[in-house]
């Protein structure tokens, strides 16, 4: 039987991070594939069962998906970051990661985090707001003009 892993390894932690990390750690198929043709040490890893991959299930990556869109993050995080985040928040494992989107929405799932370098200092909600009236729309609106008075909208968080 597979010991319990105690980390979950998102692309960054993998590819800037020392490898004390490494031992008992899982990723998910997508964090292997987005370093894979980077990284010749991630053989290694898996080779030695140090790092082993397993996929999260769908209803976790839901949850994920939810908080996120909830959140505004959607758009900052890419398919390895929420497989990370999902199979984590399975785990009840702390997921090394320095991408501040993915320690935000790990803050908002409850997932312990660790960062290799830094980590946010406040938890952010992203939303669109127009820069001359300041109305703002949900994340999810497409429009890059107001349509009350024609101002450009951009993200804005709290």
């Amino acid at each position: 039987m597979a010991q319990r892993a105690e980390r979950v390894l998102d692309a960054g932690a993998l590819l800037n991070s020392n490898f004390f990390l490494f031992e008992r750690a899982l990723i998910p198929p997508s964090v292997a594939d987005e370093v894979k043709s980077r990284s010749e040490i991630l053989v290694a890893l898996i080779e030695s069962g140090s790092v082993r991959i397993k996929s999260p299930s769908e209803k976790t990556v839901g949850k994920v998906r939810a908080v996120a869109t909830e959140m505004g993050e959607t758009g900052a995080l890419s398919e390895a970051d929420i497989d990370a985040l999902a199979l984590a928040l399975e785990e009840k494992a702390v997921l090394i990661t320095d991408d501040f989107h993915v320690q935000n929405v790990a803050e908002a799932l409850g997932v312990e985090y660790q960062h290799v370098t830094e980590r946010i200092r406040e938890k952010r909600r992203w939303k669109r707001k127009c820069v001359n009236c300041g109305k703002t729309y949900p994340q999810r609106y497409r429009g890059v003009r107001c349509p009350i008075c024609g101002g450009r909208i951009v993200y804005s968080s709290n």
